[in-house]
């Protein structure tokens, strides 16, 4: 829900440009002005990180949370695209948060988990 207190301020990671609200916790994404589905901007920013493993869930959308660690430091900046420690929706049954170290992601789908897990 977009509210007259968000600023929709596009940043450029990557070669993507990426609005990440931290008042609404929405997500768009955008290569050269269009707009990029959820599951391409995931790939391309995060698709070389590691799996480390599975935590509960606490105060988070989804009951469990996968916990990934970027391969190197020019990765982990993909981070600072994002607010830290603020659940976003990536997509409807997808959560994305961070601590400036690891990502996590909640996937409320039983899919997603399976798909984001798969051969990890």
């Amino acid at each position: 829900m977009i509210t007259t207190a968000c600023r929709h301020v596009p940043v450029a990671v990557a070669g993507l440009e990426v609005v990440s609200c931290e008042t609404c916790g929405e997500v768009s994404w955008y290569r050269k002005g269009q707009w990029l589905d959820p599951a391409e901007g995931m790939a391309e920013l995060f698709g070389q990180y590691d799996l480390v493993g599975r935590l509960e869930a606490l105060s988070a959308p989804a009951p469990e949370v996968l916990l990934y660690r970027p391969p190197s430091g020019r990765w982990r900046s993909h981070l600072d695209a994002f607010p830290k420690r603020i659940w976003l929706e990536v997509s409807p049954e997808l959560w994305l948060s961070h601590d400036d170290e690891h990502l996590l992601l909640a996937p409320a789908n039983p899919l997603h988990m399976e798909n984001l897990t798969r051969g990890a």
